[in-house]
């Protein structure tokens, strides 16, 4: 039983404090994991121009944001300047790679992309990769092969620049396994491996009091998926979670599963046949527990 776990880094804090801890942790266990950086300014705090959705500020209350985050993440790029994860950070950044992860991009400015891809053209689009991706060959000195879409946001223009910029794959949406976009009725090249579980955000104060009982719920789901993926936050489980993601990755190896990066899980997906994989739209959907609504691929969606 494989499972692709990656973690999603959308903070200056995340990637200081969440990822070492992370780093840690994993070795403990001997798993290996994708960790998905958005690598410019981190504007965090512009997220509270989305009080007014329905749901948010609720799941602020649930997950008790500002202690999570901390404030100074809370009023980054508003009232306090913001912090740029790539130029700051750049060791940490090769630390994750030194120790046999994969190295991923997760946008460049996360704010900008969750809250203004579905106004962005192709063009716009393209300047946002370009830019991560410059920053990523700077750092790594090699192109990335993943690329995953902050806040599960994605569109037709990004759909379409992702297949010209060259990844192995994307994970940009939620749903039941892995697909083909379909855009304009053609097919896209790169394969997208969907996140299949909850994560723990979205579950905390809902389906468990506390992050304890998230291990028992990804467990109970873990043969439900044919190439199920876990995905992770550096701000949660990386800090004041990292005891429930202790436990997490404890009964996971107990269930006997193997935990490996998302490209390892692409390689033997395609390995096994494209001509197996479905093609499909993405549509946008509500999901519990999070505002908004999120990218998910047609007939393959989740709850």
């Amino acid at each position: 039983m494989i499972l692709g776990l990656k973690v999603d880094v959308c903070s200056y804090d995340g990637l200081r404090v969440g990822v070492p801890n992370l780093l840690r942790l994993f070795a403990g266990h001997g798993v290996r994991a994708s960790f998905f950086v958005a690598l410019g300014p981190d504007t965090s705090g512009r997220a509270l121009v989305r009080a007014l959705q329905p749901g948010f500020l609720a799941k602020m209350r649930r997950t008790g944001a500002i202690r999570t985050y901390g404030l100074r993440t809370m009023l980054s790029g508003t009232l306090l300047p913001p912090r740029h994860l790539g130029h700051r950070l750049a060791s940490t950044l090769r630390e994750v790679v030194a120790a046999g992860h994969e190295l991923a991009i997760h946008g460049y400015d996360h704010r900008r992309w969750q809250d203004r891809i579905h106004r962005m053209d192709d063009p716009a689009v393209r300047e946002e990769i370009d830019r991560a991706v410059t920053l990523y060959r700077e750092i790594s000195g090699q192109f990335p092969r993943g690329f995953g879409a902050p806040g599960w946001q994605c569109t037709a223009a990004s759909l379409r620049v992702l297949d010209r910029a060259g990844f192995a794959y994307a994970s940009d949406t939620r749903g039941t396994g892995p697909f083909f976009p379909r855009v304009a009725g053609r097919r896209g090249r790169t394969l997208q491996l969907p996140t299949t579980f909850p994560t723990l955000d979205e579950v905390l104060g809902l389906d468990t009091p506390d992050g304890d009982g998230f291990a028992a719920l990804v467990c109970r789901q873990l043969t439900d998926r044919p190439w199920p993926v876990l995905t992770l936050h550096a701000e949660m489980e990386g800090a004041g979670f990292l005891a429930a993601a202790d436990r997490l990755l404890a009964r996971l190896r107990q269930a006997g599963a193997k935990s490996l990066p998302l490209e390892v899980l692409a390689e033997r997906i395609l390995q096994e046949g494209e001509g197996r994989i479905p093609v499909t739209e993405v549509v946008p959907r509500p999901i519990r527990g999070r505002a908004g609504t999120v990218a998910m691929p047609a007939g393959l969606e989740v709850a």
